[in-house]
């Protein structure tokens, strides 16, 4: 089709040219035109021909462009959904480059981490190694762990054995429970303050620092004290020991206890060896055994008896029962009743004897009394020696009333 268009637009061309500028007669110029008009009429047959060939090309062109313009329409439609998916690639990318970034700052947050993972794993094998040289010499055997060549050493952190206490650096065997409220009282609140103490036993309280509690409900409530055993026992003094017993208490400085049951050292380095209820209440006093005794004088003694009192500075009361030595450095053997009541008196046994002068003593019998300085009753009933260095034998209401004077005589005897 395109060469026959071309075919009829230089024929068209060519015509023109042909054409004469000017005709020089009008009866050649009609010809020219007839002539002329001729040639017109076939080039328009000619153009008619041409076009009626060409129609089924330009329905064909039609039809094609047609075609085309749907071909079009879908690529448009394409390049739409082209254009729409390429948006979201782009959100895409957008949003992979995001998560690049993040995964760039992880991995080089992973990277710090991992240094400082190295840099830890270097410092626990330094302290695995030391630990390893630390343990030299611990080893376990099945329920046994051996410390060989070496001290187990346990401290609160406060840079002193008797530094303020914190409740720690106490070796504890056992539970560490409260302590019992037993009915009726006798025992405070639980209290575990203290700091470098031994606690072996259930329900023991530990208030200050360097002792010993052990036992059951016993209580550690000074510096340096020890309970070593018992129930319900106390030393609530510096330097002061129980060592078992029930209810015993050591609230003096250096006391002691050493068992039975409710007895109490109250004074400085007082001392109660056993038996129940007694007392040892000032310095240096002590108590072996017995029951309600008391020594209340400084360096006073009993070894025993019942409710005997020895109030005198170094009194003594071997035994008996409401004896009473008031004077310094006075003694009651035994017996009933009895009391020395004078500096170095003495009373050897008997009931309700009475040495009542200095250096004085009574020796045994009843109801005897020896009230001069000196003096001396060796028995009987009722008698006394009141004069200086007097003596009384024995015998029954007899008195020696003189300086040195001496009475002796059967019991009925009255001379």
């Amino acid at each position: 089709m395109k060469g026959k268009l071309t075919g009829c637009i230089v024929f068209i061309f060519a015509l023109i040219v042909s054409l004469p500028a000017q005709a020089q007669t009008l009866e050649e110029r009609v010809t020219t035109l007839e002539t002329q008009m001729a040639n017109v009429e076939l080039l328009s047959t000619q153009l008619f021909q041409l076009f009626s060939a060409l129609q089924p090309d330009i329905a064909a062109i039609l039809n094609e462009l047609v075609a085309q313009q749907g071909e079009v329409a879908a690529l448009q439609t394409a390049v739409t959904g082209l254009q729409t998916s390429l948006t979201g690639i782009q959100s895409d990318v957008t949003t992979l480059q995001g998560n690049v970034s993040t995964i760039q700052s992880g991995q080089t947050a992973q990277n710090t981490s991992i240094s400082g993972l190295q840099t830890d794993t270097a410092a626990l094998t330094s302290d695995v190694g030391e630990l390893q040289t630390r343990f030299t010499g611990v080893s376990r055997t099945g329920d046994t762990l051996l410390l060989t060549d070496m001290n187990l050493q346990v401290v609160s952190g406060s840079g002193a054995t008797d530094a303020p206490v914190n409740g720690k650096g106490n070796v504890i065997i056992g539970y560490n429970e409260d302590i019992f409220a037993y009915e009726g009282g006798g025992l405070p609140a639980s209290d575990k303050t203290g700091s470098h103490n031994l606690i072996v036993g259930k329900g023991l309280n530990y208030t200050s620092f360097g002792s010993i509690a052990a036992g059951l409900n016993n209580i550690a409530g000074a510096d340096y004290t020890a309970v070593t055993g018992g129930n319900r026992n106390k030393a609530t003094s510096n330097f002061a020991t129980v060592t078992g017993g029930v209810l015993n208490t050591a609230s003096g400085d250096s006391s002691s206890v050493s068992g039975g049951l409710g007895n109490t050292a109250s004074g400085s380095s007082s001392s109660i060896s056993g038996g129940e209820d007694n007392t040892a209440s000032a310095l240096v006093s002590s108590i072996s055994g017995g029951e309600e005794n008391i020594a209340s004088a400084s360096r006073s003694s009993i070894l025993g008896g019942q409710l005997n009192t020895a109030n005198g500075i170094i009194s003594s009361i071997s035994g008996g029962r409401e004896n009473i030595a008031t004077g310094i450095s006075s003694s009651v053997g035994g017996g009933r009743e009895n009391t020395a009541s004078q500096s170095f008196s003495s009373v050897s046994g008997g009931f309700s004897n009475t040495a009542s002068g200095e250096n004085s003593s009574v020796s045994g019998g009843r109801s005897n009394t020896s009230s001069g300085n000196g003096s001396q009753v060796s028995g009987g009933e009722g008698n006394q020696a009141s004069g200086f260095a007097s003596t009384v034998g024995g015998g029954f209401n007899r008195a020696s009333t003189g300086s040195q004077d001496w009475r002796a005589g059967s019991l009925f005897e009255t001379q």
